[in-house]
């Protein structure tokens, strides 16, 4: 699932909204979501992108692999200015506000990440 986001309609519909915010997931996977939100507080006006990541979408079982990858995840979106939280539902949430017109290319380059498709710049 990739859809594209408009981020003025997001925008739009977080200003109409009643508690000033919207999102819409544009992306998902095993053990992944990628969303794309407004708020409109406090002022200006932002757009965030939003991933979230299950590192156990087998449980109970655990996969040692998907572990260390998620880790690598996790790590590669901090250096990219992602705010990274644990959920109480043990699933990891990564958010970092953006400039609407690089939405659409972060939001392809973090599901390469995610998916293990990334281009390495070695």
């Amino acid at each position: 699932m990739q859809t594209v986001v408009s981020t003025k309609e997001i925008l739009r519909r977080a200003k109409e909204s009643e508690d000033g915010e919207a999102y819409a997931a544009v992306a998902r996977g095993p053990g992944f979501r990628i969303g794309v939100g407004a708020r409109t507080a406090p002022k200006p006006a932002a757009v965030f992108i939003e991933v979230i990541l299950d590192p156990f979408p087998e449980r109970p079982r655990v996969s040692a692999e998907r572990l260390a990858h998620q880790a690598e995840v996790v790590t590669r979106l901090q250096t990219r200015g992602y705010v990274v939280e644990c959920d109480e539902d043990s699933t990891i949430t990564c958010e970092r506000r953006m400039a609407p017109a690089r939405v659409a290319g972060e939001i392809r380059d973090v599901q390469r990440l995610i998916e293990g498709k990334e281009r390495r710049r070695d």
